[in-house]
């Protein structure tokens, strides 16, 4: 159960480094082919809307690196204090986004961030099922 607890509390991690660096990454020229996909989705100039989508996209940064925050104290105190609530809580969490953040992204075309999603989804949500057990006694 260390390990998941470890694993899980280093995904919060990354979404915590991630999200405070994505308004910075946004410019890296390794990430321009996202952004012209996304141009190209909504039919955007490539020049001044681009530049638009990577404040949008760069403008969540600090919504993700909170929700990792978050993501570690609850898993921290879940795998302290281990009960089928708190298991259940990160599984809906989870799930809330995962499911209608792709759902969203993929009606207007955009299925990378589906991919992206069921990347990050299965990271926590694969884990958590393996110790469920645990916090269902």
């Amino acid at each position: 159960m260390l390990v998941v607890k470890r694993w899980l509390q280093l995904v919060a991690i990354f979404h915590i480094f991630g999200g405070l660096l994505l308004p910075i990454g946004v410019h890296l020229d390794v990430v321009q082919p996202y952004f012209r996909l996304m141009a190209d989705t909504f039919a955007l100039n490539h020049n001044q809307d681009l530049l638009f989508l990577q404040f949008m996209v760069g403008i969540f940064g600090p919504t993700i690196a909170s929700w990792g925050v978050l993501f570690f104290g609850i898993v921290t105190y879940a795998f302290s204090q281990p009960n089928k609530g708190i298991w259940w809580l990160m599984i809906l969490a989870c799930v809330v986004w995962a499911v209608y953040d792709s759902i969203y992204s993929s009606l207007f075309g955009l299925w990378i961030n589906a991919v992206i999603n069921a990347v990050a989804f299965l990271s926590i949500v694969i884990p958590l099922c393996m110790v469920r057990r645990e916090f269902m006694e």
